[in-house]
């Protein structure tokens, strides 16, 4: 699949869900089972874009850098340890900052 289509099919796909609470919105609401399934595509859109990040490289599959490890690492660790999930965010990207950063100068001495 080529960049351009994954972008024309997320495109598409956030145009349908948003206009979808639009014009659904008041009968979706009082649905459970559209509210759990809701629940659970937020972090499976999350996971699929951090795995790709991780795990491929021009669409082939790569061994991880050590630093997005590191990073996922300890978002995990964070958001297991609070139940925030912003807080994923709040560490993982310092995390990744910082040990760029240390192989940058380890690599320059």
């Amino acid at each position: 699949m080529t960049v351009i289509a994954a972008f024309a099919i997320a495109g598409v796909a956030t145009y349908l869900l948003r206009s979808s609470m639009v014009l659904f919105g008041n009968r979706l609401a009082s649905s459970t089972g559209v509210e759990s399934t809701i629940r659970l595509v937020t972090p499976a859109v999350l996971t699929a874009i951090v795995a790709s990040a991780l795990l491929l490289q021009h669409g082939q599959i790569v061994r991880p850098d050590f630093r997005g490890v590191l990073a996922v690492t300890v978002a995990v660790v964070a958001v297991r340890r609070t139940s925030h999930v912003g807080l994923a965010l709040a560490v993982g990207l310092p995390t990744y900052w910082l040990s760029s950063l240390a192989i940058a100068l380890g690599s320059a001495a």
